[in-house]
This record gives structure tokens, C-alpha cells and sequence, in this order.
């Protein structure tokens, strides 16, 4: 099976592994909170730990959001749109990741680096398998 990422991984054993994707949330921009040392120093960790995933054919994709955005709601038919509060718990990025299982994706997550700061947490979802929507 081909992963496609920018990586471009081959991984026969992919077959036997489930999709799932990681969620990053941050309490506000915690990036711009640090020093520009340690600005480069957090981000150089986070690559060498995607480069990590992404040669152990464990990464699918992975990609930083930007701390501004809009939800948009549904009540009774209407919909309405709110402004995220940056400073606030957002999402800051995302992992696609392949694990045999969640205790798998739970110790890829836990390997993330940016737990070595405060302020931030991942979320791990299974991804649902429905025919038709599902990319193959």
C-alpha cells in the first residue's frame, strides 16, 4: 500500500493497521509563548518526531492549523458562524496516523514532544469505516 503524504512511504504491513487521526489543541498560541530559541527548538522536535512517524510508515499526514477560524453552527434550520477564540483551547493541528490498535495510537501520541511543555493535549479518534465515503 502507498501512504500518500509528502513522505511517500511504502508499507506492506499498512494493510493490517487502522486509520486514526490525532487532534492537537493548545491553550492559545503556546509557540509564540516561548522564546525565539526555543521557538526553533520546539519546532525542530516536532519535525524530527513527524520524520520519525513518517519513515516507520506510521504517518499518513500531518499538517499545523493556524490559531484563527470560524465555527459554524446549526439551531432549528439556522445557521450561525462565530469566530474562534484563539486564546482560548483550539484545535492547533492534526496527525493521520496508522497503529494496530488504540493502545498503539495512544503511545504514538504520548511520544509527541510538545507534552514535554504545559498547555497541551491530543485527542485520538478512530476513523470510521463507511462504504463509499472512505478514500481507498
Amino acid at each position: 500500500m502507498t501512504i500518500s503524504n509528502s513522505y511517500s512511504q511504502t508499507d506492506s504491513s499498512a494493510e493490517l493497521q487502522q486509520e486514526f487521526m490525532l487532534f492537537v489543541y493548545s491553550d492559545g498560541n503556546r509557540v509564540t509563548d516561548l522564546t525565539s530559541e526555543k521557538q526553533q527548538l520546539h519546532i525542530q522536535k516536532i519535525v524530527d518526531y513527524i520524520e520519525n512517524l513518517a519513515k516507520t510508515g506510521k504517518l499518513k499526514d500531518a499538517q499545523p492549523l493556524e490559531m484563527e477560524g470560524t465555527k459554524i453552527s446549526s439551531n432549528k434550520g439556522a445557521l450561525s458562524e462565530t469566530e474562534l477564540n484563539k486564546d482560548k483551547k483550539v484545535i492547533s493541528g492534526y496527525y493521520h496516523i496508522l497503529a494496530v490498535d488504540m493502545v498503539e495510537a495512544i503511545t504514538i501520541a504520548k511520544a509527541d514532544p510538545r507534552f514535554e511543555e504545559d498547555g497541551w493535549e491530543i485527542v485520538i479518534r478512530p476513523i470510521k469505516k463507511v462504504e463509499g465515503i472512505n478514500k481507498k
